[in-house]
Protein backbone atom coordinates (compact mmCIF):
# COMPACT_ATOMS: atom_id res chain seq x y z
CA UNK A 1 0.00 0.00 0.00
CA UNK A 2 1.11 3.44 -1.17
CA UNK A 3 1.47 6.18 1.53
CA UNK A 4 2.55 8.74 -0.70
CA UNK A 5 1.01 12.16 -0.53
CA UNK A 6 0.42 14.07 -3.72
CA UNK A 7 1.47 17.94 -2.34
CA UNK A 8 1.59 21.09 -3.51
CA UNK A 9 4.40 23.60 -2.13
CA UNK A 10 2.42 25.98 0.65
CA UNK A 11 4.92 28.36 0.05
CA UNK A 12 6.12 28.08 -3.67
CA UNK A 13 3.25 26.38 -5.68
CA UNK A 14 6.09 23.22 -6.80
CA UNK A 15 3.79 20.16 -7.29
CA UNK A 16 5.67 17.11 -5.08
CA UNK A 17 5.47 13.75 -3.06
CA UNK A 18 5.29 13.43 0.95
CA UNK A 19 5.85 9.51 1.89
CA UNK A 20 6.98 6.64 0.09
CA UNK A 21 5.55 2.89 -0.11
CA UNK A 22 8.04 2.59 3.03
CA UNK A 23 5.79 5.39 4.82
CA UNK A 24 8.12 7.37 5.43
CA UNK A 25 9.01 10.89 3.60
CA UNK A 26 12.35 12.53 2.04
CA UNK A 27 12.24 15.48 5.20
CA UNK A 28 12.41 12.53 7.67
CA UNK A 29 16.47 11.95 5.95
CA UNK A 30 17.50 15.70 6.46
CA UNK A 31 19.30 17.11 9.39
CA UNK A 32 17.19 19.64 11.05
CA UNK A 33 13.13 19.53 12.11
CA UNK A 34 11.34 22.88 11.59
CA UNK A 35 7.92 23.26 13.77
CA UNK A 36 4.51 22.40 12.77
CA UNK A 37 2.74 25.37 10.78
CA UNK A 38 -0.01 26.76 13.52
CA UNK A 39 -3.55 25.40 13.39
CA UNK A 40 -5.60 26.99 11.13
CA UNK A 41 -2.64 28.81 9.59
CA UNK A 42 -3.27 26.80 6.22
CA UNK A 43 0.54 25.83 5.38
CA UNK A 44 1.18 22.47 4.87
CA UNK A 45 4.30 20.11 3.95
CA UNK A 46 7.18 22.56 1.65
CA UNK A 47 9.08 21.11 -0.95
CA UNK A 48 12.45 20.06 -0.63
CA UNK A 49 13.96 24.10 -1.84
CA UNK A 50 11.70 25.60 -0.14
CA UNK A 51 12.56 23.78 3.57
CA UNK A 52 15.78 23.74 3.34
CA UNK A 53 15.48 27.63 2.86
CA UNK A 54 13.46 27.90 5.65
CA UNK A 55 15.34 25.89 8.01
CA UNK A 56 18.39 28.11 7.18
CA UNK A 57 16.53 31.17 7.91
CA UNK A 58 14.59 29.48 11.55
CA UNK A 59 16.67 30.71 14.45
CA UNK A 60 15.44 27.82 16.48
CA UNK A 61 15.60 24.72 14.09
CA UNK A 62 17.26 21.98 16.06
CA UNK A 63 19.62 19.90 14.65
CA UNK A 64 19.45 16.41 14.71
CA UNK A 65 21.05 14.72 17.58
Amino acid sequence: MSLTRHLVCARCGTHFDCGSEAGSCWCAQEDFRLPLPPAGSGEDCLCPICLRAAAKAEPTSAARP
